[in-house]
């Protein structure tokens, strides 16, 4: 399971928010988004998640200024999440 394509997107997701040396941390983890606790472990991740539905899917936070976590997650096509951006330039206080 851990060349899977959803521990790819789970090993990136904990990249982007723990990871300071990361290219794009600034717009996760350097906006306050964080991972749960629980899901620092893939077995609980996916779990949670679910596997991901077809190759057109990514993972995507309902609330996209919500943390990674349990009921604010959801494999969505491009197209859905496409709906899901925040505004440029939305400063987190």
């Amino acid at each position: 399971m851990h060349k899977s394509p959803e521990y790819a997107v789970w090993a990136a997701m904990l990249q982007r928010c723990l990871n300071r040396n990361h290219a794009r941390w600034a717009d996760w983890g350097g906006r306050g988004i964080k991972v749960c606790e629980e899901w620092r472990k893939f077995e609980r991740f996916i779990a949670d998640v679910g596997l991901r539905p077809s190759s057109k899917h990514s993972l995507d936070r309902i609330d996209n200024d919500g943390n990674y976590e349990p009921g604010n997650v959801r494999w969505a096509t491009s197209k859905e999440q496409s709906r899901n951006k925040r505004a440029p330039g939305k400063l987190i206080v």
